[in-house]
């Protein structure tokens, strides 16, 4: 796999720019009636991270000197959410992660060094869809930026530049809102900052996504009671993916596969398949999704192969995510004739977004058993690298359960030589086909499908 066609993480040069310390302006606490109870958890301990977040690794200390700085946290509040302001000095590879129960959002800003007056450091807030702002650097090199919200806020996320900034948009759901209708009105919009900026930084103001027209149900079946699954084949066009050493493309060779898993599931399921591209094609990621959003699809398959400088590497993974971006909250990326994409606006709730991660799941462990009970008895040196939680594009801006499927190293020479062969191309999509049957038929959904069926037939 290539960064470029499925990580929301894109990293860049760091830059040794040099900034004056200045002293932190410690934003107002609001009223403590509109607070929650401080959420006591890991994240922000290096002790124990791995109980609560994803583990991290540290930045060598004589590597230090040498990252971007984040200089400062600034947040505001309106009626409707609230926006906060990550700056930096220069662009930085990040990831994104949602935790429940409590209700969390955390950035994992890689390759920085926070300054230390932010270290450490909790903004309040207590507005209708976040509690409060936590900012500390757990480990070297890694800063770490806690959301504690609440109410299940939809959120969106871009990387903004001149100056560098990440913009984060909460905005409260809909029963939030109308619930606070009746409620005493709060105070004029707040703006409250925790930097070491020595002026504020003018930044023009990123509107949030639209959110007003919403997907007619996250895991909605077709009128048919039909599953209808989407096949998405990574990368395209001018976008190579992987390259082997004998010369294999990573886009062809996905394209292929998907084309194979396509006629197996509308064969032997009855599926209804769509393909995202069905040619040598680039597609824009969050096209990718509002394709499957706008089909109301019951599944979403996108399929990869893996890349690693290591020869040696060799095995299979798949990946699912706890998060939900609706498409076009990211930068805009243009089709091959230079057109911009469009994508319909959807949202998705806090019950929705349970179940599709829930199913993701689900749907995740099933292809992977398959794939890899499948190549592991031609190849025992095929290695099980299980299933994952990660924030890539294509999988955050669906509404349905959704997973991304490494399906090999094309890095490998061993790998790269099977995947040269027709016949094991047809094992890989045997073995996606399976996982995904395997999903269909233990679903509630298939056994409504069945029902719907079996009455259309009376």
């Amino acid at each position: 796999m290539q960064v470029h066609g499925k990580t929301a993480i894109a990293k860049v040069e760091a830059t040794n720019t040099a900034i004056s310390r200045q002293s932190v302006t410690a934003p107002p606490a609001p009223p403590a009636d509109v607070l929650s109870p401080a959420v006591s958890d890991n994240l922000m301990n290096p002790a124990k991270l791995d109980s609560d977040a994803a583990p991290l690794a540290a930045v060598a200390e004589g590597k230090l000197a040498a990252l971007p700085k984040i200089t400062g946290v600034r947040h505001w509040s309106s009626s409707m959410g609230s926006t906060v302001v990550i700056d930096m000095e220069d662009q930085v590879p990040y990831e994104v992660h949602r935790l429940m129960s409590p209700e969390r959002i955390y950035f994992d800003l890689h390759d920085t060094v926070l300054s230390p007056e932010l270290d450490g450091k909790t903004m309040d807030v207590g507005d209708v869809s976040l509690t409060r702002v936590r900012i500390a650097q757990p480990v070297a090199g890694v800063t770490r930026v806690v959301l504690d919200t609440k109410d299940g806020s939809n959120f969106s996320v871009s990387m903004e530049s001149s100056p560098y900034r990440l913009v984060v948009e909460l905005r409260a759901t809909e029963k939030t809102l109308t619930a606070r209708q009746f409620a005493p009105k709060s105070a004029a919009t707040k703006l409250t900052t925790a930097s070491v900026d020595a002026a504020p930084v003018a930044v023009n103001a990123v509107p949030a996504p639209a959110l007003a027209a919403k997907a007619s149900g996250p895991l909605a079946l077709t009128k048919t009671g039909r599953f209808r699954i989407v096949l998405d084949a990574g990368h395209g066009g001018w976008d190579l993916g992987t390259v082997g050493r004998q010369g294999l493309l990573e886009k062809d060779l996905v394209l292929d596969v998907t084309q194979r898993l396509g006629k197996l599931l509308q064969a032997r399921l009855g599926s209804e398949v769509m393909f995202t591209r069905s040619g040598d094609t680039y597609l824009p990621l969050d096209q990718r999704a509002d394709i499957a959003n706008q089909a109301q699809a019951d599944l979403f398959v996108s399929v990869h192969a893996n890349y690693s400088s290591s020869a040696a590497a060799r095995g299979v993974e798949t990946y699912y995510t706890n998060l939900f971006s609706a498409p076009g909250s990211r930068e805009v990326e243009t089709h091959d004739d230079g057109t911009f994409a469009k994508v319909t606006p959807v949202s998705l709730s806090a019950g929705g977004l349970h179940e599709k991660i829930q199913e993701s799941q689900r749907l995740a462990a099933s292809v992977q058993r398959s794939l890899y009970a499948t190549l592991a008895a031609h190849s025992p040196d095929i290695r099980d690298r299980g299933i994952k939680d990660s924030a890539f594009a294509v999988l955050t801006g669906t509404t349905m359960p959704a997973i991304l499927t490494e399906i090999s190293f094309v890095s490998s020479p061993a790998d790269e030589h099977n995947l040269q062969s027709a016949a094991y191309r047809q094992q890989i999509a045997e073995a996606l086909y399976q996982g995904i049957a395997r999903y269909q038929q233990s679903s509630p959904h298939a056994k409504v499908a069945q029902l719907q069926t079996a009455t259309a037939r009376r």
